[in-house]
């Protein structure tokens, strides 16, 4: 059952960035605890098999009062995504997810596909880097005070239709575009208000930071 929490994860390979949100729950998956500490982040919990992290750190941790939540290296999930089912099960109704993408290629899209897997429960995602908020547009998403940044939109779904895009330097109005076509990549948002909205499919939403 969803109550109203905001959760953040940090994940092993992340980059330190700057983040506007307030969260009620802050989740590290593994060597993501140097990032969150840096980042002077308050830890509820860390997950992991802590093959990132040194006992000296994990170590720290405990005496800070951080839940530590351990699992074996060989496993059937990643540590990211075990921290998303473990941010689910609190009953998160929105999950920041806070990675990179320096990372290797699986891992990269690994990860960014955790958003696909929190998007199937009806839950709110996001995927932040230290250049790109990353979400899924399931019918509409307005964009303030992006004046100037770039935003690309790609099919995630065989058709989109009736896609329309205001505020932007490339509008469009009731268009249909398929998976695959490149018409909506590196739009730029010229208004206080940029505007997407679509009454069929789903668009992966990519806005420079």
């Amino acid at each position: 059952m969803l109550s109203n929490k905001k959760t953040l994860i940090v994940l092993s390979e992340s980059e330190e960035c700057e983040l506007d949100d307030h969260f009620d729950l802050i989740l590290v998956s593994d060597g993501g605890y140097k990032t969150a500490k840096k980042m002077g982040l308050k830890i509820d919990a860390l997950l992991g098999d802590f093959d990132s992290i040194t006992r000296k750190e994990l170590k720290e941790a405990e005496l800070e009062g951080i839940k530590i939540l351990s699992f074996p290296v060989n496993k059937d999930k990643t540590d990211g995504e075990i921290a998303v089912d473990y941010a689910i099960s609190e009953g998160s109704s929105e999950i920041v997810i806070l990675g990179s993408f320096k990372e290797e290629l699986d891992h990269a899209l690994g990860n960014l596909f955790l958003i696909f897997k929190i998007n199937k429960q009806g839950i709110i995602s996001k995927l932040i880097t230290k250049l790109y908020e990353i979400e899924i547009i399931n019918s509409k998403k307005e964009y303030i005070g992006k004046e100037g940044h770039e935003l690309s939109l790609i099919p995630i779904t065989e058709i989109v239709e009736d896609l329309s895009i205001e505020g932007t330097k490339f509008n469009l109005s009731k268009t249909k575009i398929e998976i695959g076509q490149t018409l909506t990549l590196r739009n730029i948002i010229t208004d206080k208000k940029a505007k997407v909205y679509f009454n069929r499919g789903k668009l992966l939403s990519i806005i420079n930071r």
